[in-house]
């Protein structure tokens, strides 16, 4: 039964897809205005193209290296600083309000900022996706080390395991491991935005650059085509994390049952 749905899902997914695409592509020929809008035909064309004369494969490898060393920085930043701030009330009461300010502040308003303080180099690229990554994760660690259950806390210490680092690495960290899968997966879509905005606002390379060089002749096929690679990425990235916090979800309820 459930395989018989997920055949159907995927019939309705492939569906919606050909009646949208087949839209767009009429849609497109009759306005007949390629630099307003371009068709999908056109659009994988011009993808087809920048993938073959080997504009898109370094400007990827480019992008993915940024989004590697911020989102590893935001990883762990992140998380050692959610275990800390939810376990200890005073941490909590003095930082929490903060870091809920900041995350409803947009990156893109900071990006001035960095440019000022840390210039057009690899540095300030990093920390803008670093600041676009790091307060989901940080939040959902927090939320979850916060949410411990009391009780294992207390039969762990009735076992013996009285030492702070030994409640964390055996109760706390365990039992918000969900929490933080959650948080990785979130802000490994938040890190792809923020790879895309570095790259065009403080140094035209990677993704970024191509996107700007076709936006500037207003070359719209190549335009999209570029972007395509963006959400691709994310969802690739989005749908592998979502693996993961599945599979500790099962490690979690196998190992309590």
């Amino acid at each position: 039964m459930q395989a018989f749905l997920k055949d159907r899902l995927w019939i309705g997914h492939m569906a919606f897809a050909v009646v949208f695409l087949g839209t767009w592509e009429i849609y497109a020929r009759v306005l007949d205005e390629p630099v307003l809008l371009p068709g999908p035909l056109a659009v994988g064309s011009a993808l087809l193209t920048i993938i073959f004369d080997g504009s898109l494969l370094p400007a990827l490898f480019e992008s993915l290296r940024l989004l590697a060393l911020g989102f590893t920085a935001a990883v762990l930043l992140g998380v050692g600083i959610g275990v800390t701030v939810g376990r200890y009330p005073l941490m909590d009461r003095t930082f929490s309000p903060y870091f809920n300010a900041l995350y409803a502040l947009p990156v893109v308003a900071l990006v001035p900022l960095v440019l000022v303080w840390f210039g057009f180099g690899l540095t300030g690229r990093v920390i803008v996706v670093f600041l676009s990554a790091f307060f989901p994760i940080l939040i959902n660690t927090y939320t979850g080390v916060r949410d411990a259950p009391r009780d294992l806390i207390e039969v762990a210490t009735a076992f013996g395991v009285s030492t702070e680092f030994g409640l964390l690495r055996r109760v706390v960290v365990p039992a918000a491991i969900p929490f933080i899968m959650a948080g990785v997966r979130l802000g490994i879509g938040r890190g792809v935005v923020g790879m895309a905005i570095a790259e065009v606002y403080l140094r035209l390379s990677g993704i970024g650059a191509l996107i700007s060089s076709y936006g500037s002749v207003f070359r719209t096929d190549f335009l999209l085509a570029a972007i395509l690679p963006l959400p691709l990425l994310g969802i690739g990235l989005t749908k592998l994390f979502g693996y993961l916090e599945n599979r500790v979800r099962y490690w979690k309820v196998s190992t309590t049952t």
